[in-house]
């Protein structure tokens, strides 16, 4: 009988050590495949804006258009309003100023948009180029920020 109290206890020990580094684990594997699902979103992003005419680009037909090459992912687009573009991506440019939009300063919009797309300044050479991307995935734990030339940022939302 003691040498199975012994087991039991050596056993609870080592899932006392064992199980928060495997939650680490999970943890981590959410961010990498939020970071994966962002990078997907840059290309459809990138995708758009370089098969559209500068005369034609409107924020309405890039988000039409990032909903067309996105529809069939599941990941995507869920809910009600799923495939409404105005309701999941959000196109912006760099103000004047040269501030530009953040889905981690603003936790109102995160309850529904799900990508910002930023582009360059109005009226200069960089008006259609993506400046930066931000994607939060589907369970609305992750905010994925894909700087072009720089690296994946990944963001846990903290929920309020």
């Amino acid at each position: 009988m003691a040498e199975l109290i012994v087991v039991l206890v050596i056993l609870a020990i080592l899932a006392a050590f064992t199980i928060p580094a495997m939650l680490g684990f999970v943890e981590e594997a959410k961010g990498k495949a939020a970071i994966a699902e962002a990078r997907e979103v840059y290309v459809a992003a990138q995708s758009t804006i370089t098969g559209t005419a500068n005369s034609e680009i409107t924020d309405f037909s890039i988000q039409k258009k990032m909903v067309d090459l996105l529809k069939n992912d599941s990941l995507f687009f869920t809910g009600e309003n799923a495939y409404d573009p105005e309701y999941q991506i959000m196109i912006e440019n760099v103000r004047n100023d040269g501030s530009a939009y953040d889905l981690r300063d603003d936790y109102h919009i995160r309850k529904t948009i799900k990508m910002v797309v930023l582009l360059g300044k109005k009226g200069t050479d960089q008006e259609n180029v993506i400046q930066r991307i931000q994607y939060i995935n589907n369970g609305r734990e992750y905010l994925a920020t894909i700087t072009p030339g720089g690296s994946a940022e990944i963001t846990k939302i903290e929920k309020n």
